[in-house]
């Protein structure tokens, strides 16, 4: 399957998301890690506020200089 969509883009403060050992976070200077994510709520602090997305699991990417998140469905939540 191809991507299909970017649901966001841009810098962040932080990445918290849910993994199937529980909660995590990800903040500038991570070190470059994997995690299998669960089907729940994932939050991407910015400089402006905080935005909501509903995953369906998938594979969270830490990089030196970016996060990518691979899942089947990302959905804002309102």
């Amino acid at each position: 399957m191809a991507c299909e969509r970017i649901v966001f883009s841009g810098p962040t403060t932080g990445v918290y998301a849910r993994s199937h050992d529980g909660w995590f976070g990800v903040l500038p200077g991570h070190a470059p890690a994997a995690f299998a994510l669960a089907e729940a709520e994932l939050r991407v602090h910015t400089e402006g506020g905080t935005r909501a997305f509903h995953v369906q699991g998938g594979t969270l990417y830490v990089r030196p200089d970016r996060v990518t998140i691979l899942t089947e469905r990302a959905s804002p939540v309102a």
